[in-house]
């Protein structure tokens, strides 16, 4: 596994000509600062549902709660919560979160589920209700993604049994934890943060907007740090016309500057937090998750940690190495 902490990012391109260091200091990628502020709507609510989950929801060891999410000018949706309770015999260790990627309609890795319960963990997966999940086109992600944070904020005050609290995302999973980090303030209830496979909603205004800024283009071409990936070339932009229309939220035709304000990475993102960030990439994700998520990773100002995993893709819970990466991050991240 390749290991990056926060700083040896920034002095990785000794051996090839420092082209990530004149990258960032041409064309840093950094949006203009503005002062960090309180979240402009206040977090939502949750109400737990006394209808049952759909057969087969609960699994065959976990429960099965329905909770139903509320934030101000969306829709609610509901969102169902598989939670694992430790193994029998096992001291709580503390409670991990875990969210699935795309639309986040669908639980995240069994797999992983039952080797952090045996771990210690009580394990909350959760799988939003309906098509589209929590990206309903309502005016943008950073509202939709408010959801998540409420969740979060729920499943601390109310399943959550002592010990750690950690959160893990996948895809566009670690883009909703990505919000709550540097949008709703979530970092004051985690003791530890897992984006994997991402950000890839980090910065929009690069990944979105056709043809590509020749600012994306370097900074892309740079900032994945030189013998990281197993990729032949790495992509950088999302389709416009990907399947999960997140370059769409905020306007059917937005500008660079709405994409920017509606990024995980936007002007007035809380970067420094008081918990560790680690995150995790495949060295075989050749797509626009890594370098897009990397422009986030690289602008926290508190303690990070950057991995990319051998001979694992964009699924990183797809692989054994991958599996094993997660684990141990969330072992020693733990301890």
């Amino acid at each position: 596994m390749t290991r990056l902490p926060h700083w040896m990012l920034l002095l990785s391109c000794v051996g090839c000509g420092c082209a990530l260091s004149q990258a960032l200091e041409k064309a840093d990628g950094r949006p203009e600062r503005r002062a960090p502020s309180a979240p402009s709507v206040a977090l939502g609510t949750v109400v737990a549902l006394t209808e049952a989950c759909p057969n087969g929801a609960g699994g065959a060891g976990p429960t099965c709660q329905m909770v139903e999410v509320s934030c101000p000018r969306i829709n609610p949706i509901r969102c169902l919560l598989q939670i694992t309770e430790p193994a029998a015999g096992v001291s709580l260790r503390g409670t991990v979160v875990l969210g699935s990627g795309g639309y986040g309609n669908g639980f995240y890795a069994t797999a992983l589920v039952q080797q952090l319960s045996t771990m210690g963990f009580l394990v909350v997966n959760r799988s939003w209700e309906g098509t589209y999940g929590w990206i309903t086109a309502e005016g943008g992600l950073v509202p939709e993604s408010n959801r998540y944070a409420t969740l979060l904020t729920w499943i601390h005050d109310h399943i959550h049994k002592g010990g750690k609290f950690v959160a893990a995302g996948e895809s566009a999973g670690s883009a909703e934890l990505g919000y709550a980090l540097t949008t709703w303030g979530r970092a004051a209830i985690l003791d530890l943060a897992l984006p994997l496979s991402g950000p890839p909603m980090a910065r929009l205004d690069y990944a979105c907007v056709t043809p590509e800024t020749p600012q994306w283009t370097s900074l892309c071409a740079s900032i994945t740090p030189h013998g990281a990936t197993q990729c032949p070339t790495q992509a950088c932009m999302l389709n416009p016309e990907n399947p999960f229309n997140v370059c769409t939220q905020v306007s059917a035709k937005p500008t660079a500057e709405q994409l920017l304000n509606d990024s995980v990475f936007h002007p007035g993102a809380t970067l420094n937090y008081p918990m560790v960030v680690h995150f995790i990439y495949g060295a075989q994700d050749c797509g626009e998750p890594v370098p897009n998520g990397l422009t986030y990773a690289n602008a926290v100002t508190s303690k990070t940690i950057i991995d990319f995993v051998p001979n694992t893709p964009h699924e990183l819970w797809s692989t054994p190495e991958g599996l094993a990466a997660i684990v141990s991050a969330i072992d020693l991240g733990t301890k």
